[in-house]
C-alpha cells in the first residue's frame, strides 16, 4: 500500500528499536554535537518528537558532518556523519528496506551484508582458484566510487523497487544534503552518497547491482567487495574480455570509471584482494599490510589509558577473526612475536614506572590476551614467563627503591623524537629492486613489481628519490610532480657513485662565482679549506670517541692506542688552525698532509673497533673489494649526491673549490664541503649496520641490491636525524643546506667568519 512503509518509520517502537542499534555502535554525533549520552539522557522525549515530526511531515535531515579520517600513507577518507536523531531515521529506514533489496542482490557481492564480508569473499576467491582452476585475474576497483554515484540513476533504481514516495522523499533528503566542516563550511552533493551515512552502503550495493548481475550473466568468476572486485578466468583472453565489458559497462551504464592501476595478471605471479596476498604458494599478506597490522598492535596497548589492555585484546580478535582463519602459521607467530615484544617494552615501562606494584598483576593482565598463533596459544605460559621477566625495577646501589618518575619534560622530549622520526620516514623513496614501476596517484608515489604494488610513500613529506639500480621504469607523471615540487630524482651506479639527477633547473650566482674565485688569493680559500679539514678531524675525533667508550674500561691495550692516536689527532688540528698564508694553493699540499695524517689514526682505530666484527685492513677509495671500504664508498655516493643538492640551492659554482684543486668536469667543491660530513652521516651509519649484526653481502666488490637497499637507508636515516645546532634543532640535511649558504654567506662578505660543523659524541 502506497506510504505504508513511511508509516512504519513514524513508529516509536521503530524508532525504538532503531536506537537500540545506534546506540551500540556508539559513533560519533553529527553537526549539533549532540551525543548518544545526551540523546539517551531524555530518550523518551526525543523518540516521541522525532515520531511527531515524521507525522507531520515536518522532518528534515541536519547536514552532515565533516571530518577526516588517515586512509593510510598519507591519504585521508571523508567520512560524513549525521545527527544521532538522523542515525535512527535512517536505521529505521534501513531495516525496512534492506529485505527487499535483500531478495534481489547475488551471491557475488560481499560488502555489508549479513553472513557475507571479507572472509568469505577470500574463500569464495581461493575456491576459483583451487577448485575451478582459474589460472588468470583481473584486478580492478572503482575509482572515487562513493562521490561518483549519479543521483538520477540512484533513484531511479530505488523507485522501481520501493513504491512509497514519501519513503524516497526522506532518501532523496538524506542522499542530496549537503555537508559542513569544522568552520561549518556548506559543500553541496551533487553527486556521490555520503559515507558515514547509516543508508548508503546499502545504497551502495544497489547501485552496482546491475553491474553484478551483468558479470554473473556473463559467466565471469566474479567477487566484488563495495568498490573492489577481481574475475577470475582460465584464460588470458577471457581476463581482458571481462576487464573491457566491465570497464565498459560502468562507464556507459552507471557513469563509473575504474582506477586506472587495475590490470590482468597470471594468477601464479601473485596479486592482492582485501589485504590478502595469493602467490603460488598460498596466502599471505604484503609487506605493507604487515606494518599496518604491526602499527596497529603497537597503537592498541598504552597502559597509562588502558590499563586491562582491552583495545589489544579488541584488536587481536579482530585480527584473528579476519586473518586467523586465512594466514599461515608462520605469519601468525611472526604477528604473535611482535605482540610479544611490544607487550615486554610497554609492560617493562609501566611495571618500572610503578603503574604496577606486583608482578601478578602483570600476569593477570596478560591470561586475557588471545594469540593468534597455535604455538603461542599452546606454550601461552612460557611466553608470559617471559614477559614477566622481563619486567625489572631500577635500582640504585645494592638496595631496591622505588623508581622515580620522568618528568613532563623527559616524556615529551621522548615523544617528540619519536614523531620527528616518523616523520623523516616519509622523506625519502629508496629503490634497490631491478624492473619495478615508479608512479604517481593522487596522493602518492607507488613502486610496482609485475603490477602489483610493492609500496608506496605519501607526497606530503616526500623530500628525496633514490634509484639505487638498473631497470627502473619512471612516468613521466613523477617526473614532473617531483620537478615542480623540488624532489630531486638522483641515480647511483652499482659502486654507489651519483650519475644523474632529476631537479628543477638552478644556475649559479654571477656574483657569487666571482666572490669564488676571488677568495681563491684573498685569504677567504684559506680560511675555508683550513675549516673543512678542521671539522673532519674534528668529527674523526669525536665519532671515535663515541664508539669507545664503553670498551675503554675494559681493554687495556686498546685504550693506549686510542690516547695516543687521539692526541696525535689533537695535535694535528692544531697545527691545520695555526697555518698561515693567503693563497690556497700554496697550502693546499700543507693541508692534506695533516690531513691524512689525521685519517691514518682514525682509520687505524677504527680497524681495532671493528676487529671483532669483520675483517678490514684500513681505508682503501678507489678499486675497493672489502666490505667495509665498498660500503663506505657507496654511503659516501649517496651523501655527495645531497651536499651538491645543498651547494646548488645555495648558488654556489661546484666547479670552484679550495681545499680540493678544481678539476675540468668535476665537482669539486662538493668534495671540499662533503669533508665535515663524512663521519656523522656515513661512517656512524655503516659502523652501526656491521656491529648490529645486519646480513650484508659483497661480491667482486659489488653490493647486492638488498645490501645496496639497507646501507642506503640507513646513510639516508642518518642524514635525516634531528640534532641541536648552535642553539636550535635542526635535521642532518637541513645542517648541510645552511653550512652551504653560510659559504656563500662568508664569500660575498655577508658574514665573517666559517665554522665547520662539529657533531656531537
Amino acid at each position: 500500500m502506497e506510504g505504508s512503509l513511511y508509516q512504519e518509520v513514524c513508529k516509536v517502537e521503530n524508532l525504538f528499536s532503531a536506537w537500540c542499534k545506534v546506540r551500540e555502535k556508539d559513533s560519533a554525533g553529527g553537526v549539533d554535537r549532540v551525543t548518544i549520552d545526551d540523546f539517551a539522557a531524555h530518550l523518551e522525549q526525543n523518540l516521541e518528537a522525532l515520531a511527531e515530526e515524521l507525522r507531520l511531515y515536518r522532518y528534515i535531515p541536519e547536514p552532515y558532518y565533516e571530518v577526516k579520517i588517515p586512509k593510510g600513507e598519507g591519504e585521508f577518507r571523508s567520512l560524513s556523519l549525521p545527527t544521532v536523531r538522523d542515525k535512527i531515521v535512517q536505521q529505521v529506514v534501513k531495516d525496512l528496506i534492506e529485505p527487499i533489496l535483500e531478495r534481489e542482490f547475488l551471491d557475488v557481492s560481499y560488502a555489508y551484508r549479513e553472513r557475507k564480508g571479507p572472509l568469505k569473499a577470500i574463500n569464495r576467491v581461493t575456491h576459483l582458484i583451487e577448485n575451478e582452476k582459474r589460472g588468470w585475474v583481473t584486478i580492478c576497483d572503482i575509482d572515487d566510487y562513493f562521490d561518483s554515484v549519479d543521483h538520477d540513476l540512484l533513484f531511479h533504481m530505488l523507485s522501481e523497487r520501493i513504491k512509497d514516495e514519501k519513503l524516497l522523499v526522506l532518501i532523496r533528503l538524506w542522499v542530496k544534503m549537503g555537508k559542513v566542516d569544522r568552520r561549518l563550511r556548506w559543500r553541496d552533493a551533487a553527486r556521490g552518497i555520503p559515507q558515514g551515512s547509516i543508508i548508503s552502503p546499502l545504497l551502495a550495493n544497489l547501485y552496482l547491482h546491475p553491474f553484478d548481475r551483468m558479470m554473473v550473466e556473463r559467466r565471469f568468476g566474479y567477487v566484488r567487495y563495495a568498490d573492489d572486485f577481481v574475475v577470475l578466468s582460465y584464460s588470458e583472453g577471457e581476463a581482458y574480455r571481462a576487464f573491457e565489458e566491465a570497464k565498459r559497462f560502468l562507464r556507459q551504464r552507471l557513469k563509473l570509471k575504474l582506477n586506472p592501476e587495475g590490470g590482468v595478471r597470471r594468477v601464479q605471479d601473485g596479486f592482492e584482494f582485501l589485504g590478502v596476498m595469493f602467490l603460488a604458494s598460498g596466502k599471505t599478506i604484503s609487506d605493507e599490510k604487515r606494518a599496518e597490522l604491526k602499527n596497529k598492535i603497537s597503537d592498541a596497548i598504552d597502559f597509562r589509558k588502558d590499563r586491562d589492555l582491552r583495545g589489544l585484546i579488541e584488536t587481536l580478535d579482530g585480527i584473528g577473526n579476519y586473518y586467523g582463519r586465512i594466514l599461515s602459521q608462520a605469519v601468525l607467530e611472526e604477528l604473535d612475536e611482535w605482540v610479544t615484544g611490544c607487550l615486554k617494552r610497554h609492560l617493562s615501562e609501566a611495571y618500572r614506572d610503578g603503574l604496577f606494584e606486583k608482578k601478578s598483576e602483570i600476569r593477570e593482565i596478560l591470561s586475557r590476551v588471545g594469540f593468534l598463533s597455535q604455538k603461542y596459544r599452546l606454550f601461552r605460559q612460557r611466553v608470559t614467563r617471559d614477559i614477566v621477566a622481563y619486567c625489572r625495577r631500577k635500582t640504585n646501589g645494592p638496595a631496591k627503591v622505588p623508581v622515580p618518575r620522568p618528568s613532563e619534560k623527559d616524556f615529551i622530549k621522548r615523544k617528540k623524537r619519536e614523531y620527528q622520526k616518523l616523520e623523516s620516514g616519509g622523506f625519502e623513496l629508496v629503490i634497490s629492486t631491478p624492473g619495478v614501476f615508479v608512479g604517481k596517484t593522487k596522493r602518492s608515489i607507488s613502486v610496482k613489481e609485475r603490477g602489483i604494488k610493492k609500496y608506496e610513500v605519501p607526497l606530503l613529506n616526500l623530500k628525496n628519490i633514490s634509484i639505487l639500480c638498473s631497470g627502473v621504469a619512471i612516468s613521466s607523471n613523477v617526473i614532473a610532480y617531483c620537478a615542480e615540487h623540488g624532489v630531486p630524482v638522483d641515480f647511483y651506479g652499482a659502486g654507489g657513485e651519483p650519475y644523474a639527477k632529476v631537479y628543477p633547473l638552478r644556475f649559479p650566482s654571477a656574483s657569487l662565482g666571482i666572490a669564488q674565485l676571488e677568495a681563491l688569493k684573498n685569504g677567504k680559500g684559506v680560511v675555508l679549506a683550513k675549516s673543512f679539514v678542521l671539522g673532519k678531524i674534528r668529527n674523526q675525533i669525536n665519532l671515535v670517541k663515541y664508539y669507545s667508550k664503553y670498551r675503554r674500561d675494559k681493554d687495556v691495550d686498546f685504550t693506549e692506542v686510542l690516547d695516543d692516536k687521539l692526541s696525535m689527532m689533537e695535535s694535528l688540528a692544531k697545527r691545520v688552525s695555526s697555518l698561515q698564508g693567503q693563497d690556497v694553493e700554496a697550502l693546499r699540499g700543507e693541508l692534506f698532509a695533516l690531513e691524512g695524517l689525521a685519517s691514518s689514526c682514525y682509520w687505524e682505530l677504527v680497524k681495532r673497533m671493528l676487529n671483532d666484527y669483520v675483517d678490514f685492513e684500513g681505508r682503501v677509495r678507489h678499486g675497493a673489494t672489502d666490505l667495509v671500504n665498498v660500503l663506505l664508498n657507496y654511503g659516501y655516493g649517496i651523501l655527495y649526491s645531497r651536499v651538491w643538492e645543498a651547494a646548488i640551492k645555495a648558488g654556489l659554482n661546484v666547479y670552484i673549490s679550495y681545499l680540493h684543486k678544481p678539476q675540468e668536469g668535476k665537482p669539486t667543491l662538493v668534495f671540499d664541503l662533503v669533508e665535515e660530513f663524512r663521519q656523522q652521516a656515513v661512517d656512524r651509519a655503516v659502523y652501526a649496520l656491521i656491529t648490529k649484526g645486519e646480513t650484508l653481502e659483497v661480491e667482486r666488490g659489488l653490493l647486492s641490491d638488498e645490501t645496496k637497499g639497507k646501507v642506503a637507508r640507513k646513510v639516508l636515516e642518518r642524514i635525516n636525524t634531528v640534532e641541536v645546532f648552535r642553539g636550535r634543532e635542526k635535521r642532518l640535511f637541513q645542517i648541510m643546506e645552511e653550512q652551504a649558504r653560510t659559504v656563500a654567506e662568508f664569500l660575498e662578505g655577508k658574514t665573517h667568519s666559517y665554522r665547520p660543523y662539529v657533531g656531537k659524541w
